[in-house]
């Protein structure tokens, strides 16, 4: 099943907290940055999207809880 026939109504992710995530990280740079756009959203949903989706695909067959 391909990942872009599933859609939520509400995003996966908290905004809020990766914003304040990535930031952080950002501070760790020689270029710190200051804002988050939103097409950073976009690719962090997205990632996160697929992660799921192949954890999920490469679980074993046995038992009905995703480990």
């Amino acid at each position: 099943m391909n990942t872009e026939q599933i859609t939520t109504k509400t995003p996966l992710i908290n905004r809020a907290k990766v914003k304040a995530l990535a930031l952080a990280f950002a501070q760790q740079r020689a270029r710190k940055f200051s804002r988050v756009g939103n097409d950073f959203y976009i690719g962090v949903e997205a990632a996160l999207r697929n992660a799921i989706a192949n954890r999920v695909a490469n679980a074993p067959s046995v038992g009905v809880t995703l480990k």
